[in-house]
């Protein structure tokens, strides 16, 4: 045996290009039955043998192919392309990195065993082991090992340990005798258990989720992934709760293309305490990369009845839910036109007993904005719809009509001054019904009695539709005008604002609209239906205030104050703005209404308003909103309050406060939300959410309460989220009451 001379060897793919002083680099070649090619290095002392035995010591730094080696000691056996390595080893292969005291490696196989390791695997996986053993390309076995998404300490925050697992990157490991901890604090034990090991979409087992709910029970939930090619996947689900309740479902998703997704789930519950089989079933599809540049999305949602989702769904969202909405378009637009095609069903919950039905099946949508007229100043406008509508209420009425509404508008705009605009807009609307309703008659002055007619003919109690068409034309036409607007410049000295523009800006409007005697007769089914005959002004006083800031990098000007003042007249007697409740007092002229927006700055905004009754010389209403950041602190605040204008008392006080605090910025973060009947003195709805969020788990605290004319409810939430495996512990607990 003889020390090897300290001279660098040329540079070649496995040497490098400089070596510091002092360093010995080396290449061996490999017999060609044991993998070939050649292994090549560096270290601050080596020693050869006779037999291609190399033993190199001190910062010992080895490669082969892809894979690389670092250890304080380092024996390489080049007729056996085998190697024995100790001290601060750390083998490397591609994202992968295995640190250990020991190590013995078999080249030509790419298989070994390390003592006393731990590895890293993306997406930050990290496992570790007494005895961890590489067994093939993607295979590795550990002893007393310890699995985690943690980083930064010697005790993890979470870790799942075992007495022995077999682990295929990119899929599962299989883990006996698995024990949750938190910190040093045992969780739960299980016998046998698939983790997942995944760097990509991989068919298997999922996590299995704990819960716990005060009607279910303790909860068991299952679900297996399975990947069904490059555009496709789907997750099927078993469910156990302990009082007997068992849920089976699945879901599927799609991606076909950059513009195109959708996904699909059907779940069933068993209801034990009512012996029911309960369903909650959900389709969505969007697809944006049609021709012709059309857009058709796919919405789709239902359940078994009211019950299931104010029972049985978790989210907010859903379990609050008074109605079931779905429906599915296809749209386009083209510059000026817009074209759209709708098949909708919307279900509302009036009661355990009774639903209304409303579908569109279909209505077709065009729209034309603002088109100008060749070289005229003239703009067309149109909106027009074609639908069939159907309207049901169980045990009540199931009828279904057609109906045609075309509202064409021409608009002219006039820029008398620079300080004054004026803006005509004339037009019509036609709407026709293929269906109508029953009116309400008094029949006997006397007594009061009243029945329902359609035309002519007395109809019985419970008829809902008359069976009969009916068309409504009324003209329209508007004006707006603007100024003359007044404004003033004054400089703002050195503060955050340098210059200040105050602008006076009176503004009129005048709206009209035909009369149409026969509007009781339409049945009310959207927007289109309700009319009014309108012959309104309304005068304005605007005052504005922008700000420019001084900083040319915080933008230009900006509206930081606006006072507004306004008040309509009805130029029509017999549609007074203000009446009395036994209509002996009278007047054309409306409330008088005043708006305050105060908006210093992107953390800060207020906005008040308040209508006073001319008539009665009293309030109508007030609201005031304000919205505010200071810090980690963030508010949200609503006041509304009506009164009687007769009697000066309140009718409706209603306030809303929400609150965000980041009590420790990225950790620490609570938000709260209160809704106040100050009048009836009650709690309307109430939510509180805490969460804590680690670096590898975060848990969620929520506490709700919602009061309704139907219903009384309390859910309280506690759910533990695992980095890289999701929610691991869900438990929820809550009563409810109805009150129908």
């Amino acid at each position: 045996t003889g020390a090897a001379a300290a001279t660098p060897q040329s540079a070649t793919p496995e040497t490098p290009a400089t070596l510091a002083p002092g360093r010995i680099a080396f290449e061996l070649p490999l017999p060609e039955e044991r993998g070939g090619g050649k292994v090549a290095g560096e270290a601050d002392r080596l020693e050869t043998s006779a037999d291609q035995e190399a033993v190199l010591e001190g910062n010992v730094e080895l490669r082969y192919r892809d894979l690389r080696f670092r250890a304080d000691r380092l024996v390489l056996h080049g007729a056996t392309s085998t190697l024995e390595a100790e001290g601060d080893v750390v083998f490397d292969q591609g994202p992968r990195r295995i640190a250990a005291a020991r190590l013995d490696f078999d080249l030509a196989t790419r298989t070994g065993t390390f003592w006393n390791a731990a590895a890293a695997i993306e997406p930050d996986y990290y496992f570790s082991g007494a005895v961890v053993a590489k067994t093939g390309e993607q295979d590795y076995e550990i002893r007393d090992g310890v699995f985690t998404s943690c980083t930064g300490d010697e005790t993890p925050d979470w870790s799942l340990r075992t007495s022995r697992a077999e682990i295929e990157i990119g899929g599962y490991a299989h883990i006996r005798n698995a024990r949750m901890r938190a910190k040093k604090l045992p969780v739960f034990y299980w016998p046998y258990m698939i983790w997942p090991a995944r760097t990509e979409r991989t068919s298997g087992l999922l996590i299995p989720n704990l819960g716990y709910s005060k009607r279910r029970g303790a909860y068991l939930g299952l679900a297996y992934y399975q990947v069904m090619g490059p555009s496709a996947d789907g997750t099927l689900f078993l469910d156990g709760y302990a009082e007997g309740f068992a849920g089976v479902g699945g879901e599927l998703r799609w991606r076909p293309s950059e513009g195109s997704k959708g996904s699909t789930t059907l779940y069933f519950l068993r209801d034990p305490d009512t012996d029911q089989t309960e369903w909650r079933a959900r389709f969505d599809q969007v697809a944006d990369d049609l021709p012709w540049g059309m857009r058709g999305v796919v919405a789709f949602e239902d359940y078994s009845d009211y019950d299931y989702f104010r029972q049985f769904e978790r989210a907010e969202r859903q379990n609050t839910k008074r109605f079931l909405y779905s429906n599915a378009f296809l749209s386009g637009t083209w510059g000026a036109h817009s074209l759209n095609l709708l098949v909708d069903d919307r279900e509302t919950f009036v009661s355990e007993e009774r639903t209304t039905t409303q579908r569109q099946l279909p209505e077709l949508t065009y729209r034309m904005t603002k088109l100008k007229l060749g070289d005229t100043r003239l703009y067309l406008s149109l909106d027009s719809t074609a639908s069939y509508l159907q309207s049901s209420s169980t045990g009540l009425y199931d009828a279904g009509y057609g109906r045609f509404d075309l509202s064409p508008s021409l608009t002219l705009p006039v820029r008398v001054a620079p300080w004054m605009s004026v803006a005509l807009n004339a037009g019509g609307r036609a709407t026709w019904w293929g269906d109508t309703v029953p009116v309400s008659r008094v029949v006997d002055p006397e007594t009061g009695a009243r029945a329902s007619f359609c035309d002519e003919r007395e109809v019985a109690t419970g008829e809902a539709f008359c069976g009969e068409s009916l068309d409504r034309v009324v003209p329209t036409a508007s004006l707006e005008l603007i100024g003359p607007s007044l404004s003033r410049i004054f400089e703002g000295g050195q503060g955050r604002f340098g210059k200040y523009k105050h602008i006076v800006e009176p503004r009129w409007t005048w709206a009209y609209a035909g009369d149409f005697d026969e509007q009781q007769s339409v049945a009310r089914f959207d927007e289109i239906d309700p009319f009014v005959a309108t012959n309104v002004g309304q005068l304005a006083l605007v005052n504005r205030l922008l700000a420019k800031p001084t900083d040319p990098e915080q933008g230009g000007a900006f509206e930081i104050l606006s006072l507004e003042i306004a008040q309509t007249y009805s130029f029509d007697d017999a549609q007074p703005l203000q009446r009395s409740r036994d209509g002996t007092l009278a007047t054309q002229e409306g409330p008088l209404n005043a708006r305050l927006r105060l908006n210093l700055s992107q953390d800060f905004n207020l906005q008040a308003k308040a209508a006073w009754s001319t008539l009665f010389d009293s309030l109508r209403s007030t609201s005031l909103t304000a919205r505010g950041k200071a810090g980690p602190l963030a508010v949200d605040m609503t006041w509304f309050t009506d009164y009687d204008v007769e009697t000066s008392e309140k009718t409706s006080d209603q306030a809303r406060l929400g609150l965000a605090v980041d009590v420790l910025p990225k950790r620490l973060r609570l938000i709260g939300t209160v809704s106040y009947d100050l009048e009836a003195s009650q709690v309307q709805q109430q939510r509180y959410f805490l969460s804590w969020t680690s670096q590898c788990w975060s848990i969620q605290l929520e506490a709700r309460e919602q009061v309704t004319r139907l219903f009384t409810s309390r859910d309280y939430r506690f759910m533990l989220n695992l980095k890289n495996v999701g929610t691991f512990l869900d438990l929820t607990s809550g009563e409810s009451s109805t009150e129908f």
